[in-house]
């Protein structure tokens, strides 16, 4: 038997042969086939392979979902620093409570870290990748990449994702400190920084009864989310809140949210392009917030035009009966902010999950 096997000789001979074929196969595609021809066959040979062969699937997670931010995105983004282990080769440390620089650092993960986790038996991997865009003014894209195996598809689908969001947030609701976001028109983002005010409505300079009828009108809101969609409207409080500097109305806004525990969004209109963009910046928001409007007599084409007006005398009694009946504080609805609040100093909105 052994003598019908070939010779080593023989071996190395139609090795080499095979080994020339397929350098000079190699160079005809080089010149004949474009570079992105090339790709693309490389690509569906990839795909070919790794959908027979691998036994891994992934999950992509993106921050935006279609016309909003992803939440499934924010919640991984909240739950996986909790998890970072020893598995982890890299890791983004930094503090931004400068009341206590004696504090350990928080954790976070840069670009590209890898990140295990373990659920139900099942075995893991996160990785958050960026994408920046050709155009300066568009944010970079991010997205989350999470591995599996094929056989636990429907299980992460079903039971781990719930679980991401439930403990997300969960440890929003223990989270004692605040946060005030300001939006960043260069990059088209929300750039948080930590919210700590004194003010709250036991130490706010308020009629009693004033503050008592803020808090239950808080406290109703909160209540009364079946009431919103019985009448098919969405879950949100609007306060407007009109008078000079120094009045308190910045002070009342961080009474509000110390006693909400909500974030607090501060917007201003100049950095607004247009409509779609103030569509996005509204979206992106995120559920138990306040959404702060300054400002927003002075930031808008109307408040020029109705300075024009003024500036006819037979219109001027009428812009001051219709400034005085400004004066009187009342309730709004944000939805219909472009139109009904140009007369007024400060916008406030509660926002529910």
């Amino acid at each position: 038997m052994l003598k019908e096997l070939p010779s080593l000789s023989t071996i190395l001979s139609a090795y080499a042969s095979f080994s020339a074929m397929a350098m000079l196969f190699r160079t005809i595609l080089n010149e004949m086939l474009p570079e992105r021809m090339q790709n693309y066959i490389a690509s569906k040979i990839y795909d070919f392979t790794a959908a027979y062969f691998s036994s891994d699937f992934t999950f992509i997670i993106e921050d935006r979902w279609r016309a909003g931010d992803n939440q499934m995105f924010r919640a991984a983004e909240i739950y996986l620093p909790t998890i970072i282990g020893p598995s982890s080769d890299i890791i983004l440390v930094g503090s931004d409570d400068s009341s206590d620089p004696t504090a350990p650092p928080k954790r976070s993960f840069p670009v590209d870290c890898r990140i295990k986790d373990n659920y139900d038996g099942m075995r893991l991997e996160w990785t958050l990748s960026s994408i920046d865009p050709k155009k300066f003014y568009v944010p970079p894209k991010r997205f989350f990449s999470l591995t599996c195996k094929k056989r636990d598809r429907e299980r992460v689908e079903q039971r781990y994702f719930p679980f991401i969001n439930k403990t997300a947030q969960e440890i929003i609701n223990k989270s004692e400190s605040l946060s005030i976001y300001t939006y960043d028109q260069e990059c088209s983002m929300w750039d948080p920084t930590v919210f700590k005010h004194p003010a709250t409505f036991e130490t706010l300079a308020m009629e009693p009864h004033l503050k008592e009828f803020i808090m239950k009108d808080l406290d109703s809101f909160v209540e009364r989310k079946e009431f919103f969609e019985n009448v098919g409207r969405a879950w949100k409080r609007g306060y407007l809140l009109y008078g000079p500097p120094g009045t308190g109305k910045s002070s009342l806004v961080a009474a509000i949210a110390n006693y909400m525990r909500y974030d607090v969004y501060d917007l201003q209109f100049q950095s607004v392009r247009n409509d779609s963009d103030l569509r996005r910046i509204l979206t992106s928001t995120t559920n138990r917030s306040i959404l702060l409007i300054e400002d927003i007599d002075c930031s808008t084409k109307v408040s020029h035009n109705r300075t024009k007006v003024k500036e006819k005398s037979e219109e001027e009694e009428d812009d001051d009966e219709d400034r005085d009946e400004t004066k009187r504080p009342f309730s709004i609805d944000l939805g219909a902010y472009s139109t009904s609040l140009m007369d007024c100093g400060r916008a406030v909105g509660t926002k529910e999950s």
